[in-house]
């Protein structure tokens, strides 16, 4: 089932609402080619391209709720680390054993399940603290 970019994901911040079209993107492109049964060819792709985006993506959206006050900061920062300690345990798993069916189903939950409640739960609380912060200086 591909996701579906809506406003439910936005954060009201041009830059991150556009990295996470990206993430959306990639992960869809995984999905399609699970369903295809070209899952494990696929899968390598979406590990590197994680390896560079949760990094930049990451520092990018604290940086901005840091900017903006936002009132969740703190724990988008612990929900990052701690998915930053499952995605080293995956890749850890796909360098020692490579594309496994396992892997791929486990990449599945951890990415597209863990970023959709992380983008709905914690990123859009940045999008009032974003529209306060232009508020004030209007």
């Amino acid at each position: 089932m591909a996701v579906a970019w809506d406003q439910s994901l936005s954060t009201g911040v041009a830059k991150i609402d556009r990295q996470h079209q990206e993430l959306i993107a990639n992960i869809n492109s995984l999905l399609e080619a699970m369903r295809s049964g070209r899952g494990r060819d696929e899968i390598g792709k979406l590990i590197a391209f994680l390896s560079d985006y949760v990094v930049k993506h990451f520092a990018d959206e604290e940086a901005e709720m840091d900017r903006v006050k936002c009132p969740v900061a703190v724990a988008n920062r612990i929900a990052h680390q701690k998915f930053m300690t499952r995605f080293k345990e995956i890749q850890e798993r796909f360098n020692k054993d490579g594309a496994t069916p396992k892997l791929v189903i486990d990449v599945q939950q951890a990415v597209l399940d863990w970023f959709i409640a992380h983008i709905r739960g914690i990123d859009t609380k940045l999008a009032s603290s974003a529209k306060a912060k232009v508020g004030v200086g209007s």
